[in-house]
């Protein structure tokens, strides 16, 4: 006979095998946003669209920093296993297309549809786990997510290695399609919440703006590689900047906003976005830099570059088993995320030191600090942020949560995507009299940019190790902002009880 769990109407059975099937799609899309990483040379030189590189990891988190806080607050309307079974759906579709693309153009589309459905599964994932688990013993169970989620992105430069090697590309994506069918049928029977849908009306107005204010920022940043005050670049900055205070205004008055403002007023859930922010323009930002600087400064496999991120794994894993171990243990999170941030800020320094000569045993203790950072990072936030907020506030709070992560890589990327590119258009015909308009065009696969004549090789492999140099730096000075939002960030007592059970037990008081 099964047995009982700590969640009202689950079985032990039934709740690990609920939770399982949340961690093997949070590890999915999560994966996603990196294991395009080692692929991009190889995608890059078969498109000939060295230019557009960035866009193929910021389409796909623009999307999803877009759909967590619409799908969140879907789910909160209309529960969150028919939307969770949605966005599934919608990851499946975008990975099959992405493994279909013909061009740049079509690859770059097909992720962002992919980012709509993986951003959702991200956030609800998290919303699902903040129902049925109490804050104290959430502590355990979000450091398993959090590792499959940061875990994920950082292997994913050494299975899309792997692939790339002994595959080929397309297969970086038509790989997640019989997995979310599996994960898809577990959940579908699983996981059952007691949910009363709520007549609320959803607010597609601050819908539309929440897109154009990121989507007008991202393609800016993006376009801005080009030149800054180029008329196109500045009409859309100024369109964001319009449209975020029209934004606000429409949220204010809306019945059910987007994004509630008043959590805002909220300082533990303020605090922890915020600090999410800065480890998503970490993590997310800069994730892909370093796997292009093995492959294109190095000049090593794919397969051989994801490798030589494990010291990050193990940091990740670390920060974790531990940090979620002593949450649960001591009901206390403050110290975790100063500490983790004072550490990757001390990696990402010592990275940002890097050349065309480094060897790789000088990056392992800065890559294992730099893991160990974000990842009590993404566990505190999630713990402390849910903590401070009732039930009713739970799905709309995780995403905003996960909206601010995905909104710092999006910055990130395009940021560090136009830095990069930038340096390699002066540095290389700085040293070679290439004209720049050509310069990103010659790099192509670690193979081909090996049979370059010397001085050129010469130029790209330190052209491409200043520029990643100059992202780490500017990591750095971010993540030491982290250090001080993490020491500003307020400790409240963890609950002892689930938000399930408190909504159920509310229920009934209101029916007797």
């Amino acid at each position: 006979m099964a047995t009982e769990s700590m969640v009202p109407g689950f079985t032990n059975r039934r709740l690990f095998a609920v939770l399982g099937a949340l961690a093997a799609a949070t590890m999915l899309s999560s994966l996603e946003t990196s294991i395009i990483a080692t692929a991009l040379p190889t995608i890059v030189g078969e498109f000939n669209a060295f230019e557009s590189f960035a866009w193929v990891g910021t389409a796909y988190i623009v999307t999803s920093a877009i759909g967590t806080p619409l799908l969140g607050k879907l789910s909160d309307i209309y529960g969150r296993r028919l939307i969770f079974q949605t966005t599934m759906f919608t990851f499946l579709v975008g990975s099959f297309l992405c493994g279909a693309a013909q061009s740049m153009g079509q690859l770059i589309a097909a992720r962002a549809f992919q980012g709509l459905g993986g951003g959702g599964i991200q956030a609800l994932a998290f919303a699902v786990m903040g129902d049925i688990l109490p804050p104290r013993e959430r502590g355990r169970y979000i450091g398993y997510f959090t590792l499959a989620f940061v875990g994920s992105a950082l292997l994913g430069p050494l299975v899309g290695g792997f692939i790339i090697d002994h595959f080929s590309w397309p297969w970086i994506f038509y790989f997640n399609v019989p997995l979310i069918i599996v994960i898809g049928t577990v959940t579908h029977f699983a996981l059952r919440l007691p949910f009363k849908r709520r007549e609320a009306k959803l607010d597609y107005a601050g819908a539309v703006l929440l897109s154009v204010v990121i989507g007008a920022m991202m393609i800016g940043l993006e376009n801005g590689r080009e030149g800054w005050a180029r008329p196109q670049v500045l009409v859309l900055f100024a369109i964001s900047a319009v449209a975020l205070p029209v934004f606000v205004a429409v949220e204010r008055r809306a019945r059910e906003p987007m994004i509630p403002l008043h959590l805002f007023s909220n300082k533990v859930v303020f605090r922890a976005s915020l600090l999410g922010l800065c480890a998503g323009v970490v993590s997310y930002g800069a994730g892909s830099f370093l796997n292009l600087y093995f492959q294109d400064s190095l000049l090593i496999s794919p397969t051989l570059s994801g490798l030589r991120t494990i010291p990050q794994m193990l940091g990740v894993t670390a920060a974790t088993f531990g940090i979620g171990r002593l949450i649960a243990r001591t009901g206390r999170y403050k110290l975790f995320p100063v500490v983790g941030c004072t550490l990757a800020t001390t990696g990402l320094y010592m990275v940002s030191l890097i050349s065309g000569s480094t060897g790789y045993g000088y990056l392992i203790l800065p890559m294992v600090f730099m893991g160990f950072g974000t990842a009590s990072v993404f566990t505190t936030t999630s713990i402390s942020g849910q903590n401070a907020v009732e039930f009713h506030d739970m799905g709309v709070t995780t995403s905003m949560l996960m909206f601010f992560r995905s909104f710092g890589g999006s910055v990130g990327l395009a940021i560090f995507g136009t830095l990069l590119n930038g340096s390699i258009r002066s540095d290389i015909p700085a040293r070679t009299g290439i004209p720049a308009e050509k310069a990103t065009g010659i790099i192509r696969s670690p193979k081909e940019i090996a049979k370059l004549p010397a001085d050129t090789r010469q130029a790209v492999v330190d052209a491409v190790a200043n520029g990643v140099g100059r992202i780490y730096f500017w990591c750095a000075v971010v993540m030491l902002v982290g250090v001080a939002v993490a020491a500003w960030l307020p400790e409240i007592p963890l609950r002892a009880r689930a938000g399930l059970s408190d909504a159920l037990e509310a229920d009934k008081a209101v029916s007797g």
